[in-house]
């Protein structure tokens, strides 16, 4: 809580955030972390009748790579966002000993693949497996350090014995398919346990393999704007997709609404990250339209190291962002300009509510809560005449 009396928006940026506040490290900036993050919310109804529905296969790995080719089943590697797939791509020497394993039928554990509602398929689990021999089978790489097979260091695919090849070729690797018709949400939370590489992929990572689409480039382009790397203070973005979520955060609101919020936030993400996969180019556009002009009419508001922060502190308030955006969006820039020193005397009366605190300090993601922030801060904005 803010101790003291009232303080003015000039005074309270000069002020320290209150002691017990939590930080998040994302590559030298942060977001705050919720004081309650991990406790569920009380609100939240339980999913009854849901289901996994899935289907093995074995797959011959030449199969696997004219399926690649042919645009059936996808690779994050393989994708049009080349600079979040390096981390995917295994180095030439180990992928050099999973084609020795293959060689030697040593097994390989299986892979697990997500099937979209155009019978499309997204490697889940498995994906630097399945790329590393997609890329030996089309000769991208010569083997190294092997140890058993040494005869056959430094060749490439076409230069293996034909025997060789056809071994390679014909070997099948088991491949579980989650299905379509599985529920949604246990979908995801089937893909969750299923993430088991060396750096396991986080909730955002997830979706923009499983939602591949028009929202999901979007949120990557304007990851890149100058005016959200100036608010980060970054000069790109987080590797982790971490700019990539709080963008989608805002967009879900855009497209369900705030009166529609539900629990928990990573299902409410996930509902409007599927939606944006079937969005058109112009509302396509005319999100991308909304998230430019709400930037800048918030940092009309508040210098860049300030925005969506409390004051004095350095961490990004996801609270704040929500409640900040959803009022940028409403406003246009002119009357921005106009209502400047009457919002900032507002937002530091909502600043200096302990109430309004402790809304933006805990269980920020709980509907309850964010219901009652939304609520409060509606009607402080509406005595300025804003949204």
């Amino acid at each position: 809580m803010w101790n003291g009396g009232r303080l003015s928006w000039h005074e309270l940026i000069c002020s320290t955030p209150a002691g017990g506040l939590r930080y998040m490290d994302i590559e030298n900036t942060v977001f705050e972390e919720d004081q309650d993050g991990n406790k569920a919310d009380p609100s939240a109804t339980p999913l009854r009748d849901r289901k996994v529905v899935t289907t093995p296969y074995d797959l011959a790995i030449d199969a696997i790579v004219g399926q690649v080719k042919s645009n059936i089943l996808f690779l994050r590697p393989l994708s049009d966002r080349p600079k979040f797939q390096r981390h995917y791509v295994w180095p030439d020497t180990l992928a050099s000993k999973l084609v020795e394993s293959v060689l030697l039928n040593v097994p390989i554990p299986p892979c697990y693949l997500s099937e979209n509602e155009e019978n499309e398929l997204d490697v889940i689990d498995g994906q630097q497996r399945i790329y590393s021999l997609f890329r030996y089978v089309e000769n991208q790489f010569e083997l190294r350090d092997l140890e058993a097979l040494g005869e056959f260091n430094g060749k490439r695919f076409f230069e293996l014995p034909s025997k060789e090849q056809r071994k390679i070729r014909t070997h099948t690797l088991r491949c579980v398919v989650v299905t379509n018709e599985s529920h949604p949400e246990i979908k995801f939370d089937v893909f969750e346990r299923l993430n088991t590489s060396t750096m396991p992929l986080n909730s955002q990572e997830l979706r923009n393999c499983v939602s591949r689409g028009s929202l999901n480039n979007l949120l990557a382009e304007l990851s890149f704007g100058e005016n959200w790397l100036a608010i980060r203070g970054r000069k790109s973005p987080d590797k982790r997709l971490a700019d990539e979520e709080i963008i989608l955060r805002y967009f879900s609101f855009r497209i369900q609404g705030v009166e529609k919020y539900r629990t928990p936030l990573k299902n409410w993400l996930n509902d409007a990250a599927r939606t944006g996969r079937r969005l058109s180019d112009a509302e396509i556009a005319a999100l991308r339209n909304d998230w430019l002009k709400a930037l800048e009419v918030a940092l009309t508001w508040f210098d860049p190291k300030e925005c969506f922060r409390r004051p004095g502190g350095k961490a990004i308030n996801r609270a704040l962002f929500d409640l900040i955006m959803h009022t940028a969006t409403e406003t246009d820039l002119a009357t921005a300009i106009a209502v400047k020193d009457r919002f900032l005397d507002k937002f530091a009366e909502l600043l200096n509510d302990d109430d309004f605190q402790d809304l933006i300090s805990r269980s920020v993601d709980h509907k309850t809560r964010t219901d009652k922030r939304f609520a409060q801060w509606k009607g402080t904005m509406r005595q300025i005449g804003l949204q």
